[in-house]
């Protein structure tokens, strides 16, 4: 999910829902995390998906999904590569109900865009992956590799050499397939 502040412009609308936020620490002063004023101006809305405007839509030939705050480390692995002009990361700040109108309007900037990824740092057994598959082949008409760690039957790895080594090849991974 986003980390912005603007994040939480969720409880304006008529109805009152309970607002829970369950983010992680890392991102509590970094820089991409942090919403201007105008972000919460009258007449703004909370966004499903989030678009990539640093990159240059009609060169794009890969676009990249991603929820949460995986989305710093893919476009700063983006950005390491050179790959700005080519590569977009699109996140997905709402999955339920699947915002496929607004992918659509996204995934029309990125007309020569062939590869479509899905990168999460979770296992293919976890996260969003299950979900949002079917999602994009029926909905959009694409199928998106899998970029993450592999099946495994534990949330995470507890030694963390280990963990960062994964997170190291989940990156990897995402600029290969």
């Amino acid at each position: 999910m986003d980390q912005k502040p603007v994040r939480f412009m969720q409880v304006i609308p008529n109805y009152r829902k309970p607002l829970v936020v369950v983010g992680p620490k890392i991102l509590l002063r970094h820089p991409k995390a942090a919403s201007s004023l105008s972000e919460f101006a009258p007449g703004t809305h909370f966004k499903n998906v989030i678009d990539d405007y640093t990159c240059k839509s009609e060169q794009v030939t890969k676009v990249i999904f991603t929820s949460g705050k995986h989305w710093i480390a893919v476009e700063k692995a983006r950005d390491e590569r050179g790959l700005k002009d080519t590569v977009a990361v699109i996140r997905l700040e709402s999955l339920c109900p699947f915002p496929v109108q607004d992918l659509r309007d996204v995934l029309k900037r990125y007309p020569k865009a062939k590869k479509f990824v899905w990168s999460q740092e979770e296992g293919r057994n976890a996260g969003a992956w299950s979900f949002i598959k079917p999602r994009f082949e029926n909905a959009l008409g694409i199928s998106p590799m899998f970029a993450g760690r592999p099946e495994m039957a534990w949330t995470a790895t507890a030694i963390g050499e280990h963990h960062a080594k994964e997170a190291e090849e989940v990156i990897k991974k995402t600029f290969e397939v």
